[in-house]
């Protein structure tokens, strides 16, 4: 199949995903303010059931896995709750060339360039018996616990459109909240079915495998 340009918003997700000697970073991607809300204070502006479930269960996707049809570029958005300090949880998320150990589809990932602000990774993708090759280019913002990643358009890749971030705020209890946005499209000459995996299957597994991962201090393996 021939590659095709791909852009990735933060992961899922993903991961996510999750993580660039590159400036081109895409304009999309919201960026914090330099005064950051706290983590209370994020919790304190979203409806009251949503907070609960994130308290109860640690994770929340939101965004477009509930809708209908193939999530071809829709954002999705999440929650997670982590165990570990914040400076921890950035440091183990900014390890992009780990995500292997926690995102089982991801049969390869090879940093084949380091700058000052992050890195470039080659990532290698299985679903469904299809195979995908395609560069990932992170951009680290250490003082605002934030990372963002898009797609690298100097590599041909073999998906559309990948981007995303993870911005984390600490608790007064000691623990973070990561809020991720990620935004997937896998092409129009792809099944949508892989694009349905990618997205409404496999972001919230996703989620919940990363907060296994950091809260294990990157032992965890699923």
């Amino acid at each position: 199949m021939k590659r095709r340009a791909l852009w990735w918003i933060g992961g899922l997700f993903a991961v996510a995903t999750g993580f660039v000697g590159s400036d081109a970073v895409a304009e999309a991607v919201p960026r914090e303010p330099e005064a950051s809300p706290s983590a209370e204070a994020i919790l304190a502006a979203q409806p009251r059931e949503l907070v609960d479930r994130l308290m109860a269960e640690n994770v929340l996707v939101l965004g477009e896995v509930q809708a209908k049809g193939p999530l071809r570029g829709a954002l999705i958005s999440a929650y997670v709750l982590f165990e570990q300090p914040i400076d921890r949880v950035y440091r183990l998320l900014a390890q992009s060339a780990r995500q292997t150990e926690f995102r089982p589809e991801l049969t390869r990932i090879e940093t084949v360039e380091t700058g000052p602000d992050g890195q470039v990774d080659e990532q290698r993708l299985k679903i469904l018996f299809q195979r995908y090759v395609f560069r990932i280019a992170y951009q680290l913002f250490p003082e605002q616990r934030r990372i963002e990643w898009h797609l690298d358009e100097r590599f041909e890749n073999d998906l559309a459109h990948v981007s995303g971030f993870w911005a984390l705020y600490a608790m007064a209890d000691g623990r973070t909240l990561g809020r991720s946005g990620s935004s997937v499209d896998v092409g129009p000459a792809v099944p949508a079915i892989l694009q349905d995996w990618i997205t409404r299957k496999n972001v919230p597994e996703t989620m919940k495998r990363v907060r296994m991962w950091v809260n294990s201090e990157g032992i965890y393996r699923p």
